[in-house]
């Protein structure tokens, strides 16, 4: 008997097996947005994960899905509308399957994590393992949530929609392109700004800013463009990319008094690592007035891990928290 994990985010679906209580080697990548129905979806995970394995040996699954989990305990990915419904994936798979958000799965992976990269902080807050944690990642949405110790129960994890809050421009800079976001879609989230689509939404009111006529280009195209100071526009994208991303971080960390560190996950933030070491990132995490010095102390980390929604829903499954 096997079990089953998956990370499904707006972009790509991972799914891995896991037998006698370790990881496989093998996992399947889909492209989400290919999927009208989730049958369709396990049916072909389970087939390219079936050697050795027959889908019906599956003793149990749980899945991280980018997307708020509902009252009934199902979830719908946010950025394509695809719904996932535990008794209909248990039907599917014959095999009880339970649900959680997929920030919640990466929270939940924190502890374990082998491969993060540390910007600034205080080796104080470091070492002290119990302090509350915050997480937050761009990819094809930006997720959040944060673990916590109560008592003497372990780690605690609150999931949350943060993303969708009301991004908080501090600067005649950020104001401008706000403006130029809000005329175009009304609601500006931090979402809008801190996501694959975010960088495009950067470029092109950074464009428009600057009276140019902003090209088509892909969020890859202009990070790398960006990163490497190929183009002027693209550099300035990326700079504020980050900007913002370190504000957003501070934001999070004094709401939640994350003391023990803000981690950044995603798909976005491990390809531009480097980048964001020398980026404005760090500098604008810690401009926080009269709670400066609070934040100072706070180190963040870029998760480099390769899947880490996978590692978390591994320990979400084990119950190993």
């Amino acid at each position: 008997m096997s079990n089953l994990i998956a990370d499904i985010g707006a972009t790509n679906a991972r799914f891995q097996r896991v037998v006698d209580g370790a990881r496989t080697g093998e996992i399947w990548v889909g492209e989400t947005a290919r999927y009208q129905t989730t049958e369709n979806m396990l049916s072909d995970a389970s087939d390219a994960l079936a050697t050795g394995q027959r889908a019906e040996d599956t003793k149990d699954a749980l899945f991280a899905v980018a997307g708020p989990l509902d009252r009934d305990g199902s979830i719908t990915v946010t950025n394509t509308g695809l719904h996932f419904v535990p008794d209909e994936c248990a039907r599917i798979l014959a095999a009880p399957v339970r649900l959680v958000n997929d920030f919640y799965a990466v929270a939940s992976g924190v502890p374990f994590y082998q491969e993060t990269m540390r910007i600034g902080g205080s080796n104080a807050c470091e070492q002290s393992e119990s302090l509350t944690k915050a997480v937050l990642g761009p990819g094809s949405g930006l997720g959040m949530a944060v673990l916590t110790q109560i008592g003497s129960g372990g780690w605690t994890v609150l999931p949350g929609e943060g993303g969708h809050a009301d991004m908080s421009p501090t600067s005649h800079l950020e104001t401008e392109i706000w403006s130029i976001l809000s005329q175009e879609s009304g609601q500006v989230s931090w979402e809008s700004v801190l996501s694959g689509a975010g960088i495009c939404n950067l470029y092109r009111a950074t464009s428009l800013m600057w009276g140019a006529q902003p090209e088509e280009r892909s969020a890859k195209e202009i990070s790398e463009a960006g990163v490497s100071m190929a183009e002027p526009v693209c550099h300035q994208t990326m700079e504020l990319f980050a900007s913002l991303l370190g504000c957003c971080a501070g934001n999070l960390a004094l709401t939640v008094g994350a003391r023990g560190g803000v981690y950044i996950a995603g798909g976005i933030a491990p390809r531009i690592a480097d980048f964001l070491r020398s980026s404005p990132l760090r500098r604008r995490f810690e401009e926080k007035g009269l709670m400066t010095d609070y934040v100072k102390a706070i180190p963040i980390h870029v998760v480099t891990e390769p899947v880490p929604g996978l590692i978390g829903a591994y320990y979400c499954l084990s119950g190993s928290r």
